[in-house]
């Protein structure tokens, strides 16, 4: 929780009356040290951010303030849990425990005491979560939440009573987080922050929902959409939508969820939202389809594969940035050597020259000399200059890096763990099989978009012969993989001539063809051979099972397959082989 230097100085004050000019200039500097540490974690330079912290921290202790120092130690575990070192996280949050926990604070503490106090538990809570330790995480949320009750804030009350209460939706304890965000709500209309009440408001219509308590789900609905003209930003609007989307599918209306799906679409600033985008047209086509409109839920999937794949083709960009990185290092080499080997040669003609007059010799040395240190200095220079932009382009792609897994991270966190709590709620309300296992469907289908939107990293190290080994390996190991599936190629070939691009398309046909395989055939064996010959690349899925395809598998599976393959110049024939099953053939000239 971020507090402005002015705000600080106030509190500081007022807790240390008799504080003498050097207490005074120690607490500023501390002050001024968190907000920065805050601002660079802000922008995602948390590594600068640990170490500022760390300094403010060294400040505060030798301040012997405890409020500084639980602050101090407490703002670092977060910086620290965001880089993933949990366990020096959790030695900073003992450490301010401990302070917290000693009776230091006495019965009644001051409102800077009850935030800092607040904020570790919350922390602590959040943390306990993430790590599926439920029980104490369910403890940590109370106690935050018993601490920011004795305050007098509404609105640090309502942020933290709104954490709290997520947390305690995660851990099961439905009852008492639809109390806290209850009490987030009416400490939000307090501090006149409307945007804060309207979410606590959709988070509490979704708990009703989920419990079943009909009447107070319309009243928290009716708080909803008195508030909802009143809201303009684009994620608050966001959250609500989706609440309405989730209560709308669980209960089987498929034409409410349609309504809303839309209303996200409609959004101010959407476009900016490509993954929210892809959701919503991934679960507007299982809405049509539910109702049998299978037209618009064929409209809704190639919006779907559109949006797929543009966001493919930032991937392709990131991949292309790394390229520009180790081209530009390798020129900077070059550019090295040629000057060595240039220096070499003029030393080699002076030698020569020494020999025919050595007059003459020792002034163009001299002169030779000069202009020698010159040239070095400006390819020094120069090598500096490429350096520094190699780096900064090496930044950036990791920075692009920690965006996307962070989102990937949101994703998982916001969609599947919501969808696995729902299942989860379903089946302690003690529901049909039927209900829960259209929500494990819908999970899976969940997770199965996910993974297929990550580029296999393997390509930037291995060959298209060891990433599909590899790959038919795992499918083979895994528990949910009925039929035995072989793999056959010629070890004597040099994999390592076939593009990059082509190896990814190659791949990717080979998975299209082993999941139809696999999911439609019925199949026990599927043999997957690739030979290359003459630059002549071919690679063949074959399976025993049933040659007849579903017409959605047929019409969407080939249709991508041959997609595939026309980016890369190749082309695929299919038909049904003397085995009675279904074989897939891809065949692709390598460029010359």
């Amino acid at each position: 929780m971020r507090r402005t230097l002015t705000l600080l100085l106030c509190l500081f004050t007022l807790i240390l009356p008799s504080a003498n000019a050097g207490e005074t200039e120690a607490l500023e500097e501390i002050a001024a040290l968190r907000f920065e540490a805050d601002s660079l974690h802000s922008i995602g330079k948390t590594d600068s951010a640990i170490i500022v912290c760390g300094r403010a921290i060294e400040l505060a202790e030798r301040s012997e303030i405890p409020t500084m120092i639980v602050g101090t130690h407490a703002g670092q575990g977060v910086f620290l849990r965001s880089t993933g070192k949990i366990d020096e996280a959790l030695e900073h949050y003992s450490k301010a425990l401990d302070i917290v926990t000693s009776g230091i604070f006495g019965e009644n503490p001051d409102e800077e005491a009850i935030e800092e106090v607040a904020s570790l538990y919350i922390n602590l809570a959040v943390l306990n979560l993430d790590m599926a330790h439920k029980d104490e995480a369910s403890v940590n949320a109370s106690h935050a939440a018993e601490w920011i009750l004795r305050g007098n804030n509404p609105d640090i009350k309502s942020q933290i009573l709104g954490v709290a209460g997520s947390v305690l939706t995660g851990t099961g304890e439905t009852d008492k987080a639809l109390e806290y965000q209850g009490l987030a709500y009416g400490n939000a209309l307090e501090a006149g922050n409307e945007d804060a009440a309207f979410r606590s408001a959709a988070y509490t219509l979704l708990l009703s929902s989920r419990m079943g308590k009909t009447a107070d789900t319309s009243a928290w609905r009716k708080r909803c959409t008195e508030l909802l003209p009143k809201i303009e930003n684009t994620m608050s609007r966001l959250v609500y939508y989706q609440v309405e989307c989730s209560i709308a599918l669980n209960s089987g209306e498929q034409d409410k969820a349609i309504e809303y799906f839309q209303k996200i679409l409609d959004l101010d600033g959407i476009d900016a939202l490509p993954f929210v985008q892809l959701d919503c047209y991934n679960n507007m086509h299982l809405s049509y389809a539910a109702k049998g409109d299978y037209r618009r839920a064929y409209e809704t999937v190639l919006k779907s594969n559109e949006i797929r794949d543009s966001l493919y083709e930032k991937d392709k960009a990131e991949s292309l940035r790394e390229l520009t990185v180790k081209y530009e290092t390798k020129e900077t080499e070059l550019a090295l050597s040629r000057s060595e080997a240039k220096r070499a040669k003029t030393l080699l003609w002076l030698a020569v020259a020494v020999g025919v007059l050595l007059v003459f010799a020792v002034i163009f040395i001299i002169y030779a000399s000069r202009q020698r240190r010159r040239r070095m200095e400006r390819e020094v220079e120069f090598t500096r200059v490429r350096a520094n932009i190699s780096q900064r382009l090496t930044e950036q792609y990791v920075e692009g890096l920690e965006t996307e897994r962070a989102r990937m991270a949101r994703e998982l966190h916001d969609g599947v763990c919501n969808d696995l709590m729902a299942i989860q709620m379903r089946m302690n309300r003690g529901e049909t099989a039927e209900d829960t296992a259209r929500m494990i469907d819908v999970c899976r289908e969940s997770v199965r978009r996910i993974s297929h939107e990550l580029m296999p990293p393997e390509f930037a190290y291995a060959t298209i012969d060891e990433v599909l080994r590899y790959h038919i390996g795992k499918l083979t190991g895994s528990e949910n993989t009925k039929a035995s599936i072989i793999y056959e190629s010629e070890t004597d070939r040099d994999w390592n001539t076939v593009p990059d691009n082509v190896a990814l398309e190659v791949y990717r046909i080979a998975q299209e063809a082993i999941g139809n395989a696999l999911k439609h055939s019925g199949t026990d064996e599927i043999m997957v051979k690739m030979t290359m010959n003459d630059g002549l690349l071919r690679m063949t899925v074959t399976d025993k099972g049933a040659a007849s395809l579903p017409e959605s598998s047929r019409g969407i599976g080939l249709k991508s397959i041959n997609r595939r393959a026309g980016a890369i110049k190749g082309k695929i024939s299919t038909g049904v082989n003397e085995n009675g099953g279904y074989t897939v053939n891809l065949e692709v000239r390598m460029p010359v």
